[in-house]
């Protein structure tokens, strides 16, 4: 382990991390708050700054390799500290006055899940009563975890001579497989970073045009919901979420959710008109038969529930659009609602998409839909070898030979997943004496867990699209606080923290 390396790196991002807390000061400032409010901001500020600052100014002398577990640790580290140092203000500011729920929320705004463990009561006081910044702050966390923050810091540092910086790339970047779409990383994180803004600016402008039709979206309310949907996170300002908005916004949103949970490189394809290996992407199809196929279904199913078949059309597809890229928006209760709950195959639908979430390569969670794929075609080679032992299977993925480590790697991310899932479902059944016993059912647990992993938010029962997570246990919210974040960095990252040999020197 080349601790100088990780020392250096982490300090450089939590610099980096306390510059961006700017924003919410900014937004303090332009709101008029209250002075303890710009204090929340400014301590964690200069926290950062200065163990920041410590970490990165001694700079490695000699040794500046970067292996795979390097990259690993730091990614996983910076992860944890940044979502320690980002709950800060809403303790500090007295909006929230327990640390795991605080814990919880910010780990929730930077793995882009929108899982909320503030009550409505919370959520109007901030808005109501000067904690603009702090909404503002919960919803840019969105922003920044989207894409990533080292995936920036790619973006802004020096090239690594040796290429090593990929690690950092891999461990960081959704997907079976991470690398770059030009030669250079540093070109490449740079064009994911534009494309990012571009996409992000665009949503604003499209909500801004749509505020001529829909009165409630004001520019505070773009800005929040355009965070939240580049970074395919959730956060809403108030527990009506999208439902608020008017059907130019709510369409508006739902497109925008979809266009962030494709593979970014498919926009670096269009600009540079390569439209052969668009057309050849095999994720991307797949992406979209499932999503019209589910809107379809659930629209049928859901078409007597509502006024006319244009809102239950509308619920469908911005619900599917939400559950898939794992944004966890939503427009109605399709749990409990006043229309009534949905019909199971609905439900069950919901659920499948919160496993399988978006394409590879963008913002979006879950376990994505390349390795689907993956999974279905190796599956599939497993039964012809039965049948034809000799006969030996080539899996492809877009029509090219898949290495033999991406397909065991998929594999091992499957089983682990699951793993995980149910084993943090076990953990928060424990212990809940804040929970009403009528929620602390089976399915409440399960979809927790499931959405916290997946980075989705809402998910059935007590934790239905109007439910939350207020009345988790402390234990149960740092569980789910763990779990949101391997689920974040696709799992390996988090579990090689616990390995002992990761911190043996010299290996």
């Amino acid at each position: 382990m080349n601790f100088n390396v990780v020392r250096n790196l982490i300090g450089k991002i939590l610099v980096l991390v306390g510059l961006l807390m700017i924003v919410p000061l900014i937004t303090a400032f332009v709101y008029q708050e209250s002075l303890m409010n710009i204090i929340s901001y400014l301590i964690p500020m200069v926290s950062l700054f200065v163990v920041g600052g410590f970490l990165g100014y001694f700079k490695p002398a000699k040794d500046t390799r970067m292996g795979a577990k390097e990259g690993f640790v730091i990614v996983s580290i910076s992860w944890i500290l940044m979502s320690l140092f980002g709950c800060f203000p809403f303790l500090i500011s007295g909006y929230v006055d327990d640390f795991f729920t605080a814990f919880f929320e910010m780990t929730s705004g930077f793995t882009t899940t929108g899982a909320s463990a503030l009550t409505s009561d919370q959520l109007f006081m901030m808005l109501n009563n000067g904690g603009h910044s702090l909404l503002m702050w919960r919803s840019f966390s969105h922003w920044i975890g989207g894409m990533g923050i080292l995936v920036f810091i790619l973006a802004i540092i020096l090239e690594s001579k040796d290429g090593s910086a990929l690690h950092i790339l891999r461990a960081e970047s959704p997907g079976p497989q991470a690398g770059k779409i030009v030669s250079k990383i540093k070109v490449s994180s740079r064009i994911l970073y534009l494309i990012y803004i571009a996409m992000t600016i665009i949503e604003i402008i499209a909500l801004n045009i749509c505020h001529i039709f829909d009165p409630e979206m004001e520019f505070f309310d773009t800005l929040i919901m355009s965070f939240g949907t580049a970074g395919t996170g959730g956060f809403a300002l108030t527990s009506a979420s999208v439902g608020l908005y008017a059907p130019c916004s709510q369409y508006v949103i739902a497109v925008f959710m979809l266009l962030f949970g494709i593979n970014f490189s498919i926009y670096y394809w269009l600009i540079i008109k390569n439209f052969k290996d668009i057309w050849h992407n095999e994720e991307l199809k797949f992406f979209f038969i499932i999503v019209i196929a589910a809107v379809v279904i659930i629209t049928a199913q859901i078409v007597n529930l509502y006024s006319s078949t244009e809102e239950a059309f509308r619920h469908a597809f911005f619900t599917v659009a939400s559950i898939v890229s794992t944004t966890g928006y939503s427009t109605t209760d399709y749990w409990s609602g006043s229309q009534g709950q949905w019909p199971t195959l609905s439900l069950m639908i919901i659920i499948f998409l919160t496993f399988t979430g978006a394409c590879a390569g963008s913002t979006a969670g879950g376990i994505k839909q390349s390795r689907i794929l993956i999974l279905g075609k190796y599956s599939g080679s497993k039964v012809i070898n039965m049948i034809s032992p000799r006969r030996v299977e080539v899996i492809r993925l877009d029509g090219k030979p898949l290495d033999k480590k991406v397909i065991d790697s998929t594999v091992a991310f499957f089983v682990l997943y699951m793993v995980i899932l149910f084993v943090c479902a076990f953990l928060i059944s424990i212990w809940n004496p804040v929970m009403p016993t009528e929620d602390a059912n089976p399915l409440t647990m399960i979809t927790a867990s499931l959405t916290c992993i997946s980075n989705v938010g809402p998910g059935l029962g007590a934790v239905g699209p109007q439910g939350g997570f207020a009345n988790f246990s402390w234990f149960s919210k740092l569980v789910l606080t763990i779990e949101m974040i391997a689920g974040r960095l696709e799992l390996f990252p988090i579990l090689i923290l616990f390995a002992p040999i990761t911190w043996k020197k010299g290996i």
